[in-house]
């Protein structure tokens, strides 16, 4: 409980009094001065009194089940507007990763039953984020004093990728200018696995034709497939520190994430298999491949909280680790960003992992040195920078080449165009019959 703002003026008020009685020798105006000082500790005392005796506000934090980092969310406090007085002010202990919110602030009781005060909260890293107590400031009757009642309302929601994204997303293969590697050659209406039996279409080849049901029916009919199901898809992630670095509001590892997620999702919705594995971090992480559209709720859960390392990548240790989990064939998705240090381990990994999967490394490339490939040069300095970033691409060119000749596919591409580009290789994959 503390003094509010109307005591400290009273109290003033009645010190200053005292200033004229130095010079008037006066018992009377003495006696009185004190009996107003009486007075107003008295009363004061029983204002703090009845305060201090005042049960707290009913109140309740409402809160989403689960929250998506650098996205706004409602925080809704609601109040019962006959425990609530007037001038109450509300101090949630929210995480204090967002400066934003407006708290503390005024809150008064409504004209109807519950009071409702709803603020907005943006967290700004995934994983579990703590919300504490609720904390009201009571001003007392006569207004003299604030105390603090605090509303047991602790708990804890995950804060996941933003995966609004994975519904809001077109997933198409009409891109095909996207692969950089070997030329691709889609079926046409013919898969791996057979779909059913149709009326004979123009167009259609003669290999698709079944020749007995045309007998039966005496009418051409064809045969028509599609693609390939319950395949695998393996994502592995590059915890370390390499992917710590920050691309706009999100880290490298962020989006890298966020591209897993919408590969994992895409694959789920063409009924294929998906599983993640997370290498170099603090908490190494295996996700076996899950089916099934709530799949990806699973690998929601499963990586939501991980974040990138201080240690260096190793690649060969994490094929060793992924060919002790999964040996069946899959699409192995290795997404990282590529340095030259790593030729001689990189080539390693992706010996081992092509005895068993198709492997394809997505290279990150960082939006800064994609625009200055682009940029004018207009001074000394300038020309010293642009060389130097043509010779660092030069290496990684040259570094995908190897890659290539190993057998691995091999796309390079800004964060925020990854995961499109990685949907839009994956089903050119799959209807390609490569996987």
């Amino acid at each position: 409980m503390k003094p509010a703002r109307r005591l400290l003026q009273i109290v003033a008020i009645w010190a200053t009094l005292a200033l004229p009685l130095i010079w008037l020798d006066s018992t009377g105006l003495v006696t009185l001065w004190w009996a107003i000082g009486g007075a107003v500790l008295v009363i004061s005392l029983l204002d703090g009194w009845q305060l201090r005796r005042q049960p707290a506000p009913v109140a309740q934090r409402i809160l989403p089940s689960a929250l998506s980092v650098q996205q706004p969310h409602p925080v809704r406090i609601r109040v019962s507007s006959e425990s609530l007085a007037k001038g109450t002010l509300l101090a949630d202990r929210h995480p204090g990763d967002d400066a934003h919110t407006g708290l503390p602030c005024r809150i008064d009781p409504a004209r109807e039953e519950l009071t409702e005060l709803v603020y907005p909260y943006r967290p700004s890293r995934r994983g579990p984020t703590r919300f504490g107590d609720l904390e009201f400031w009571v001003p007392s009757r006569l207004g003299l004093w604030h105390a603090r009642k605090t509303i047991p309302a602790e708990c804890t929601v995950p804060v996941y990728p933003d995966f609004s994204r994975l519904h809001a997303s077109s997933l198409d293969a009409s891109h095909s200018y996207l692969f950089s590697g070997s030329r691709l050659q889609p079926r046409r209406g013919e898969g791996m696995e057979f779909h059913q039996l149709r009326e004979y279409h123009a167009g259609d080849s003669l290999r698709q034709i079944d020749w007995k049901a045309t007998a039966r029916r005496r009418t051409l009919i064809s045969r028509e497939y599609q693609d390939e199901q319950n395949q695998q898809i393996l994502l592995m992630l590059d915890g370390g520190r390499r992917l710590a670095m920050p691309v706009g509001e999100l880290t490298g590892f962020d989006h890298a994430l966020n591209a897993a997620l919408l590969l994992s999702w895409s694959a789920l919705k063409q009924k294929d298999k998906a599983g993640a594995m997370l290498f170099s971090g603090d908490q190494p992480r295996w996700l076996p491949p899950v089916q099934g559209q709530q799949g990806i709720n699973h690998l929601l859960n499963g990586l939501y909280d991980l974040h990138p390392s201080e240690h260096a990548s190793d690649f060969s240790l994490a094929a060793r680790q992924l060919l002790k989990h999964s040996r069946r064939r899959a699409l192995v998705v290795l997404i990282t960003r590529l340095q030259q240090e790593d030729r001689d381990d990189l080539m390693s990994a992706v010996s081992l992992l092509r005895k068993h999967h198709l492997v394809l490394v997505a290279d990150m490339l960082l939006p800064e040195q994609v625009q200055l490939a682009r940029t004018p040069v207009d001074d000394f300095d300038g020309a010293l920078q642009v060389c130097a970033d043509a010779q660092e691409q030069q290496d990684r060119q040259q570094l995908h080449t190897r890659l290539r000749h190993a057998g691995a596919l091999v796309t390079a591409t800004t964060p925020q165009n990854m995961p499109a580009q990685l949907n839009h290789l994956y089903l050119m994959l799959k209807r390609s019959g490569r996987l």
